[in-house]
């Protein structure tokens, strides 16, 4: 004769042990999907510096930045407009534009333009 409730306790955990699989599978499909397109972007651990534009305008002596902060990947904040940027450093002429990232695990995570010009 079988126990019915040790049966029920089985069914029990194996449907909590799917669950609890399928919602670690989709954290992780999110978090890969969600950096799809970046060039050089790690899930754990990013610091990174990447090219976003150029111009025909030479490299000058000005540096400026702005930085938008992220909070558990829910709570963004800050102006990192290029706009912006420029402003902090008195450019008018822009030559190129950097963008840094640095993240751990999509918890605390901020990106800064870095304008280049005079």
């Amino acid at each position: 004769m079988v126990n019915l409730s040790a049966l029920l306790i089985l069914i029990k955990f194996n449907v909590m042990k799917r669950l609890f699989f399928s919602v670690a599978c989709a954290i992780a499909l999110t978090m890969g999907v969600s950096s799809c397109g970046v060039m050089g972007s790690g899930m754990l651990y990013n610091d990174t510096v990447e090219p976003t534009q150029v111009t025909a305008n030479s490299l000058g002596s000005k540096v400026g930045e702005a930085t938008i902060v992220n909070y558990l990947g829910a709570v963004a904040l800050g102006d990192a407009g290029i706009q912006k940027a420029a402003k902090n450093a008195g450019i008018t002429k822009i030559s190129h534009v950097d963008k840094k990232v640095w993240s751990i695990l999509g918890l605390y995570t901020t990106t800064t333009y870095t304008v280049y010009g005079n």
